[in-house]
């Protein structure tokens, strides 16, 4: 009897502790609940059955502002620690591309997170929830591991420093910011990464990497009963933290006085920068400083923009505001070009942001902020994938809801508003860009402290939320089954594929094809500037009004043009589909091509020609280019250097731009993709109406791809004073898609450097292994018609490791070539391969892409399934073969660029 009451007892007791463990809905707002565990996990839960994809995404409340002396760049160290292994995962970066999720890991001031995006399935959830509960606690930071992982970390604080805007911004950041680690970057300091031991990133690891410090994200489609569970089944026993999670409590003083610092380093662009105290993220007051900033800049109506690119002083300006928990900054920068005086541009900056206490702000001016800021909030939303991980940001900075309460300030803005907050926070003595001034008298400003989150966001409801419960297949034959194509009156094709999508968003395409190879002979510079000059003007709508009801209508939009035709991408809603449509028709058929606006667009180039000339990628680009590209100076696709294409942009005058548009414009070879929450009678009304009756003056022919034979190169280029170092190289191959043996070489590039999450033999022994780069792998190019492709190789690394790196980039390439890959390999990589295009697929933008590609070549999703299928077929057999048939070592060209001289 005593046996029996005790066992009946233990029952209760294990009832009572299964029913304590349950997750506690803590609040919903506008289609996101937050539930809790006992151990202080909190859980937000935002499905959306539109999708076909899940994210699982965690944030812990430790960043760069939680380190303490000696430990700059910790947490963004840490967090490429935990991609190593814990107790369950032996290898956790094979483990992630093993199941081929998009990952990765981020760290800033006031949160890091992990995230992984998956093909909807129990089975991945379950995946994704059992690794991050479990390196949560049980990650092993290891010395050995961290040995190899600190040069990976060093590589990658080098290739900002190649960044002289990057680093003037850290300097000025720095120099701000007396004592709040605001002042510091997050990648932290060269010399604390490299003398870290691991025990103290281990006590840093166990001090914050807790339940009762993480918010854990699941976003997309799931079953929300079945998640709760699977949360509470591998979060639930991780023990609350024994000790209080540390906060921080330093204050920033008020600035007593405007700063200067200089910066000389190489470079061939001039910069300006500056920042200004101002509110956090969950301040009332962030909202009218962040419209100020939009007004500033705005182009072209920006006090800024007039005064520094209508004069042609600078060839852009910007500003921003970061969502920080403590009192934060707004940042203002542009560039200058080599060849002007940097002292006027200066003055017109500083006398130009000095006017702002006492600037009059219009209706017109606020109205247009907010729909910037409006349409900024629009498009983050109405993308769960994107706003499970955006959510981060607003974590971070102190609540998820302060991501809603800050667009409640928007709407509510007053112009009093920005008048109040620009006489307040927009004081010279609040500035920091460059010298220090002493001053008998100063005005100072003072940013309140962080109020009190919690009371702030308790009972927000937020808006009421439309319910979308439509779901759509992602495979190819229900993508074939739902897509309509079509063959307009004047030659042009069209696919829509309506299906659910949520705010109704709808992805599009348009690809004008043009010309042929003798008309489009050297007009490579004046196709692009063509393109770049649509949105600045029509005959119909003034740029600042196109940019205007770009921001109103919900529009992202954008032009890019080259010999092969002009590419227009669009995204919108379903509400805004004809205003977006009637836009993009005024702007196709009548622009302006104003005077003013191409000599602007000149400079611009010039500038951005300029800046390469000693950036080492863009340098190595165009060596290996110039050696493995030999197409002749009269050919379309000729590449030209930096040099000749300043030549080519110097020559080029109005008229040239509009004798290209009205030879070689036209709607006879359009190519038009719609997907999402699409509208298909105004969009057949559209493109019946842009392209019936708009015929080219030249005829267009599709213009070949050449295979080009050459011979082994290896090139190194001596940049000064650039502390990245940057490998690329490349093999030329006479095969192209239609080629039997394609599918085999393109896994046999999966293989050596093109897998997922750093997985293939490139990666794992350039970065994992050896701990020489940041970045390194390889890539395949193929053209679907022409037996013409690339292989090309990249890494970026410390100069002084030139020799290792590419000693172990050699033999791991040989290797490959003598021994081939193993079955295990070849069958991970397939998986992982496979599982990354079902993920694809469940993307919007690329199957609106994809339908544009099919359409243009003649293919169909069919080809997209054939293609998968030929890869299943194969055995790692018949992929060794093709490695070792086609990536023949005597053709491998190399190009390095970097610093290899100093010390």
């Amino acid at each position: 009897m005593k046996k029996l009451l005790l066992s009946v007892s233990f029952l209760i007791f294990l009832s009572a502790n299964c029913y304590s463990q349950e997750a506690a809905l803590v609040t919903s707002v506008e289609g996101i609940k937050e539930y809790s565990l006992p151990n202080g996990l909190k859980i937000l839960l935002i499905p959306d059955a539109a999708q076909s994809n899940v994210v699982v995404n965690i944030v812990y409340g430790v960043g760069s502002r939680h380190e303490g002396y000696g430990e700059s760049g910790m947490a963004h160290l840490l967090e490429h620690m935990l991609f190593k292994r814990s107790s369950k995962f032996t290898d956790i970066k094979k483990t992630i591309a093993d199941k081929g999720a998009q990952a990765n890991g981020t760290t800033y001031y006031d949160r890091t997170n992990y995230y992984e995006i998956l093909p909807a399935t129990d089975e991945n959830l379950k995946w994704a929830l059992d690794m991050e509960s479990d390196r949560m606690i049980t990650s092993a930071i290891l010395q050995s591991d961290l040995d190899s992982e600190f040069s990976v970390v060093r590589n990658e604080f080098e290739i900002g420093e190649n960044d002289p805007s990057g680093v003037l911004n850290e300097r000025i950041l720095s120099t701000a910011y007396l004592w709040h680690n605001y002042g510091k970057s997050t990648i932290g300091s060269k010399e604390d990464i490299e003398r870290v031991p691991a025990n103290r990133l281990k006590v840093f690891y166990q001090k914050y990497y807790q339940p009762n410090n993480a918010t854990l994200i699941i976003g997309g489609k799931f079953d929300e009963k079945k998640t709760l569970s699977w949360i509470k089944e591998y979060f639930a026993p991780i023990p609350k933290s024994k000790n209080e999670i540390p906060q921080t409590y330093t204050v920033e003083p008020a600035q007593d006085g405007e700063r200067f610092v200089e910066l000389k380093r190489n470079g061939d662009i001039q910069y300006i920068g500056m920042a200004y105290h101002t509110p956090s993220y969950s301040d009332k007051e962030y909202a009218a400083n962040n419209a100020i900033i939009s007004i500033l800049t705005n182009n072209p109506s920006g006090a800024l923009y007039k005064a520094l690119v209508e004069t042609k002083l600078s060839t852009n300006v910007y500003g921003y505001t970061l969502t920080l928990k403590d009192p934060a900054y707004s940042y203002f920068a542009c560039e200058i070009a080599k060849d002007k005086d940097i002292n006027t541009v200066q003055k017109a900056f500083l006398e130009t942001m000095n006017t702002v206490p006492q600037m009059t702000f219009t209706e017109e001016e606020l109205k247009r902020a907010k729909n910037e800021l409006l349409k900024q909030f629009e498009n983050t939303y109405n993308k769960t994938i994107n706003l499970s991980v955006a959510l981060t940001e607003f974590i971070g900075a102190g609540d998820w809801r302060l991501f809603f309460i800050d667009r409640d300030n928007i709407e509510a803005l007053t112009v009093a508003d920005l008048q109040n907050a620009a006489k307040k926070y927009y004081l010279q003595s609040n500035r920091t860009w460059g010298r220090f001034i002493p001053e008998a008298a100063s005005e100072r400003t003072k940013v309140a402290e962080t109020k009190d989150i919690p009371a702030l966001v308790k009972g927000y409801k937020g808006k009421a939320l439309e319910a979308n419960t439509a779901t759509f297949e992602v495979s190819a034959a229900n993508i074939i089954k739902s897509t309509e194509e079509g063959k307009l009156a004047s030659g042009g094709k069209y696919a829509l594929l309506e299906k659910p999508a949520k705010g109704n968003k709808i992805e599009a395409r348009i690809l004008l094809r043009m010309g042929d190879e003798k008309s489009l002979s050297q007009k490579s510079m004046i196709a692009g500037l063509t393109a770049s000059m649509l949105k600045l003007g029509t005959k119909n709508r003034t740029k600042k009004e196109i940019n205007d009801q770009i921001d109103q209508y919900k529009i992202n939009l954008s032009f890019g043009g080259s010999v092969d035709g002009l590419y227009v991408r669009l995204s919108t809603d379903k509400a805004n589909l004809s205003n977006a449509l009637n836009l993009v028709q005024d702007i196709l058929k009548n622009p302006s091509f104003d005077t003013a606006e191409f000599e602007k667009l000149k400079l611009e180039t010039k500038n951005g020609l300029e800046a390469n000339k000693n950036e080492p990628q863009a340098v190595a680009n165009e060596e290996l280019t110039k050696i493995t590209s030999l197409y002749p100076k009269t050919h379309p696709y000729y590449s030209e250097t930096t040099e000749e294409s300043l030549a080519a942009l110097n020559k080029i005058t109005i008229e040239d731009i509009k004798n290209f548009y009205s030879t070689f414009y036209g709607g006879a070879n359009s190519v038009s993709t719609f997907v999402g929450g699409i509208d298909k009678a105004v969009i057949k009304n559209f493109l019946n109406a842009a392209f019936e009756n708009w015929n080219p003056k030249i005829a267009y022919k599709r213009i070949p791809t050449q295979y080009f034979e050459v011979k082994s190169n290896d090139k190194t280029i001596q940049i000064n004073d650039k502390t990245n170092a940057v490998l690329l190289g490349k093999i030329n191959l006479n095969i192209g898609e239609k080629n039997p043996d394609y599918p085999a070489v393109s896994m046999a590039n999966e293989l050596l450097g093109g897998g997922s999450f750093l997985s293939s033999r490139i990666p794992q022994r350039l970065r994992e292994t050896e701990g020489l780069s940041y970045g390194a792998g390889s890539y395949l190019q193929a053209n679907a018609i022409d037996p013409t492709s690339d292989w090309g190789i990249y890494a970026f690394y410390n100069p002084a490791m030139k020799d290792k790196l590419t000693a172990a980039l050699n033999e791991e390439i040989q290797k490959a070539i003598n021994k081939g890959f193993t079955k295990e390999e070849f069958d991970s990589s397939l998986k992982s391969w496979l599982q990354n295009r079902q993920t694809m697929l469940g993307t919007d933008e690329f199957l609106v892409r994809e339908l544009r590609e099919n359409l243009d070549l003649g293919k169909t999703f069919k080809d997209y399934e054939d293609f998968e299928n030929k890869v299943k077929s194969l055995d790692v057999q018949k992929v060794n073969t093709a490695l070792v048939k086609y990536f023949d070592p005597k053709k491998f060209v190399v190009v390095n660029t970097g610093d290899f001289v100093k010390k």
